[in-house]
């Protein structure tokens, strides 16, 4: 496997990859557990044609020593009326919903390709992607059968908070986690 380079994607780039997250995204998300199609691929261009252009946004891109996306981390800064704590299937402790201004940045994508998993890939695009933000913590959701996630997620301080189930029809449970980042 060949080296690999790690980039912050300045806002003003990132929608131009949009294409080429969506491949990144396609080839992840075809595994199991989530086995997801085109129609997902569809809906995750569209939110991050969006969501890359929102307050506090970051994106991450790793290539190979080619230019090939290795894999790539995006999230952004909750907005305060953010419907994250909606649909919840389980009860949070007093105040963990409560969304002022800048408190929460949401981890929406961590993925990285099969030919550079175990290679440190993923640890390195959290870390910089949460590296000197200035909310006070991050979330995000995972499925509870996603073991590699849900196991690099513990390794790295994520604590699970709640479950919820996102309002597209037939979506599954997903995990809720928190990491404190001051």
């Amino acid at each position: 496997m060949s080296e690999v380079e790690f980039r912050r994607v300045p806002v003003e780039e990132a929608g131009q990859l949009g294409d080429e997250l969506g491949e990144v995204y396609r080839e992840v998300f075809s595994e199991p557990p989530y086995q997801y199609g085109d129609e997902h691929v569809r809906l995750f261009k569209d939110r991050f044609a969006i969501q890359h252009r929102r307050e506090g946004a970051g994106l991450v891109v790793a290539r190979d020593s080619v230019g090939k996306m290795a894999g790539f981390s995006f999230g952004l800064t909750m907005p305060p009326k953010a419907q994250w704590w909606a649909d919840l299937t389980t009860e949070v402790e007093p105040g963990m919903a409560d969304e002022p201004p800048g408190r929460t940045f949401v981890l929406i994508e961590l993925l990285v390709r099969r030919p550079w998993r175990g290679a440190g890939v993923a640890t390195r695009l959290h870390d910089l992607l949460l590296e000197n933000r200035p909310e006070e913590r991050a979330t995000l959701t995972v499925q509870p059968a996603a073991g590699p996630a849900q196991h690099a997620y513990t390794n790295w301080g994520w604590q699970k908070v709640a479950q919820k189930r996102n309002p597209l029809p037939g979506s599954p449970i997903f995990d809720v986690l928190i990491k404190e980042l001051r």
